[in-house]
């Protein structure tokens, strides 16, 4: 039982450091892309600025902008497939605890199981209380025919 415990508790740990190893692994990503973002937005905000701008400059920062705002879209496309790939993990998750939780005949199964166990148990007490019941029985009989012969001879 308590060795059970102990296997259920370093199972618990090791769920645990694994879903804090992958909240820290999501935090990182979402850091890194959020930074992307900033420098994206900087960058346009930078060349959206009005000043005395020649005809190669006003291209070069036309170019900037589209390559910043095609940066934007692939990070925003790469957000939805990880938002995308965190949904069908959580259902996933879901779907193995309902699975887990509402398998009737694994449930009956174990049930059966614990019930031959049980009424194994049950029966093994009945006999040793009718052993013991006989044995007591034998004894008292030989207590009592010897106390009556004692009584006879004195």
């Amino acid at each position: 039982m308590a060795s059970t415990n102990k296997v259920q508790a370093s199972g618990t740990a090791s769920a645990r450091q694994t879903l804090i190893n992958a909240e820290e692994q999501y935090n990182k990503r979402i850091d890194d892309d959020i930074s992307k973002l900033v420098d994206c937005f900087t960058d346009i905000v930078r060349v959206g600025e009005n000043k005395d701008k020649d005809k190669f400059r006003v291209a070069e920062e036309g170019y900037q902008i589209e390559s910043q705002s095609a940066q934007i879209t692939l990070l925003i496309n790469k957000n939805y497939q990880v938002r995308s790939a965190e949904s069908l993990l959580g259902l996933i998750t879901e779907l193995k605890q309902h699975l887990l939780l509402n398998d009737t005949a694994l449930l009956s199964q174990l049930a059966k199981q614990r019930k031959q166990v049980l009424n194994t148990q049950s029966d093994e007490i009945k006999n040793t209380v009718l052993k013991m019941r006989e044995e007591l029985r034998t004894t008292i009989y030989d207590l009592e025919s010897v106390y009556f012969r004692s009584l006879k001879g004195a």
